[in-house]
This record gives structure tokens, C-alpha cells and sequence, in this order.
């Protein structure tokens, strides 16, 4: 099943932290691979005069990768500050619209020929996303939806094993999956959503693997746009950063690298 990030914090309350640290999210996340919306334009077919909805814009990184490539996207974002960043972000595209709203409880007339998801799905409602979304596509319209995850494959492994020995000592409610990250082979199955059958044709998977180096301060910098790090009080999260910054400059010469894998799921509706 899919990490839901639910240790600390209901999903209503995780869900609206980043639009705290809206511009430090912009500055800190990493977007995707070019080849992700490269796979997912060729694989759903869609083209210049297709209707495109984003769940979750944030700050407008997939957005505007899907944008460059021809997309008129219609956006929808929880957090206003959020949206604004991103309406920034996207001022060259004139066809490019956010919306600040709860998809939970949002509605419209329109139907879409793809339905996108970046780092967005499970912090919908689950017992509602499925037949929501299916209702806004057009008959055999596609659901395409991708994220990255924290990865072992090789790099900065020792330091992984150290950090969750500070993690177990400054925040244990928040280790649960941390010290457990998947290899290559199994971040599929970890990430795997499994649909109605009903409504959805058996998906299509493309993973994309890739590594990220962090200096130390750059490494608690992305942390700190983290939710269930973010429900951590002000002087717990700070002594966890504090740590965790002394173990990159003292242990591993002041920078880390993170391995990552981008997992793509595209589902086609049935009717």
C-alpha cells in the first residue's frame, strides 16, 4: 500500500501545513523528470485542445513542465499562498488557470480528457477520490498521477541508518516509514494504488530513478516543508534539524545524496 503520512497529525491537518512555508516548498522541492510529462502527454494521447485538470498545483513545478508542452490546464490548489506562488510561476501561460479550492468538495460542469495528480492523490479524501474523479472524465478519458520517493539505492545509505537513530531520539512519531525506504524493487508495490475495477482499466507504471546531492543546510531546509515535520513543535523540529545538520558536516563532509525513483501510474476509465 501507498505511504500515507498519517503518523503525526490527521490528513486535514497535514495537508494544509505547506501553505505556511509556500515559498521555501517553491524553493526547496525538487520537481520531476522531463520524461515524466513527456510519458504521460504521449500515453494519454492528449494535445493543445485537450481539457486538462491538476489535482494539487502546489507551486506550479508540474504545472509548468505540462505548460510548456502545449497544455491548457485548468488547476486546482488547497492553499492560497500556495496558488499564488504558482500564479506567479505561470504569468507566460495564458492558458493556464488556478483555482484555489478543496477538490473534497469541489464541483463543475467540465469534463476532462486527463486528470493529473503530482504529489497530490493521498492527501485526497480515499473514500470519495476514486468516483470524483471518474465523474470529471470524459468516457475513456485518462488518470495520471506520479510522485517522487525517498529511495535506497546506493547513496548516503550509512547516513540514512544514522538519522534514524536522531529521528527515534528527537521524534519518534515520526519515524515509521523514515528508516524504512524502499530499494529499486520494491518501490513500486510501495507505491502501488489500487483502483475500482468498475471505473478503471488495470494501470500502466513507469518509474524514473534519479539522485539528488544536499549540503547539510540544504538538507533541513527541504525537511522543513515536510507536514508531519512541520505538526512537530517549533522547539523539538529545531533541535531535530540541528542534529541532523551536525551529522552532515561532522560524519559525511557536509553533503548527502538522496537516491530517488518518480513513480508513474496512469489509469484509463472503462466507460
Amino acid at each position: 500500500m501507498p505511504y500515507e503520512p498519517h503518523q503525526i497529525g490527521t490528513r486535514d491537518e497535514l495537508r494544509v501545513t505547506f501553505d505556511d512555508v509556500a515559498q521555501l516548498y517553491d524553493q526547496m522541492r525538487p520537481s520531476y523528470p522531463d520524461a515524466v510529462f513527456d510519458d504521460v502527454i504521449a500515453l494519454s494521447g492528449v494535445d493543445p485542445l485537450s481539457l486538462v485538470l491538476e489535482i494539487g498545483s502546489g507551486t506550479g513545478h508540474a504545472t509548468q513542465a505540462m505548460a510548456a508542452r502545449g497544455l491548457s490546464i485548468e488547476g486546482i490548489e488547497l492553499g492560497e499562498n500556495m496558488a499564488a506562488v504558482a500564479r506567479e510561476r505561470l504569468a507566460q501561460f495564458p492558458r493556464v488557470r488556478i483555482e484555489v479550492a478543496d477538490f473534497d468538495h469541489w464541483t463543475t460542469d467540465a469534463r476532462y480528457d486527463l486528470v493529473y495528480s503530482a504529489t497530490s492523490y493521498h492527501w485526497l479524501n480515499p473514500a470519495t477520490r476514486e468516483q470524483r474523479i471518474a465523474t470529471l472524465l470524459k468516457e475513456r478519458g485518462w488518470l495520471a498521477m506520479w510522485r517522487n520517493r525517498h529511495i535506497r539505492n546506493g547513496s548516503s545509505n550509512d547516513f540514512v541508518d544514522e538519522a534514524q537513530s536522531i529521528y527515534m531520539e528527537e521524534a519518534p512519531e515520526v519515524t515509521k516509514d523514515r528508516g524504512r525506504l524502499p530499494g529499486p524493487d520494491e518501490v513500486v508495490e510501495a507505491e502501488r494504488e489500487v483502483l475500482s475495477p468498475e471505473l478503471f482499466d488495470e494501470p500502466l507504471y513507469r518509474v524514473y530513478y534519479w539522485s539528488r546531492a544536499y549540503t547539510a543546510s540544504r538538507f533541513v531546509r527541504e525537511l522543513d516543508t515536510h507536514s508531519d515535520l512541520r505538526l512537530l513543535p517549533e522547539n523539538r523540529r529545531a533541535r531535530l534539524f540541528e542534529r541532523l545538520e551536525h551529522l552532515i558536516e561532522s560524519r559525511f563532509g557536509g553533503s548527502v545524496v538522496k537516491d530517488y525513483a518518480t513513480v508513474l501510474q496512469l489509469f484509463h476509465k472503462r466507460h
